[in-house]
């Protein structure tokens, strides 16, 4: 099975903080970590690459939560270091060819 996004990911800090920072992303990371369903409504405002980093964003913190990471992300431009360090050892293990450990790998 092949995912059918074409986006390869970050492989390291340096490029994925970019998306991380991303304003939809960080509300995505907070509403979803805070157990907020879905805002289809917002996502109808949004560009298509905002709606991409808000999506981002909710996999990512249900990821930290899968991992039992417990988060709380106030302010976007400071970026958490246990966030950080999460997406970073995601990024070597990409840039390592090491296989995928999220849940939304291919199988």
């Amino acid at each position: 099975m092949v995912p059918n996004d074409t986006i390869l990911g970050a492989c390291s800090w340096r490029s994925a903080r970019h998306a991380v920072c991303h304003h939809a992303f960080h509300t995505g990371f907070v509403e979803a970590m805070s157990g907020k369903p879905f805002d289809y409504a917002a996502l109808d405002a949004m560009t298509e690459y905002e709606q991409h980093r808000y999506e981002n964003g909710r996999e990512l913190a249900w990821e930290c939560r899968q991992a039992r990471l417990t988060i709380r992300w106030t302010r976007r431009d400071a970026v958490p270091r246990a966030l950080r360090d999460f997406v970073t050892s995601r990024a070597l293990r990409r840039r390592a060819g090491l296989p995928r450990t999220d849940p939304y790998r291919a199988r």
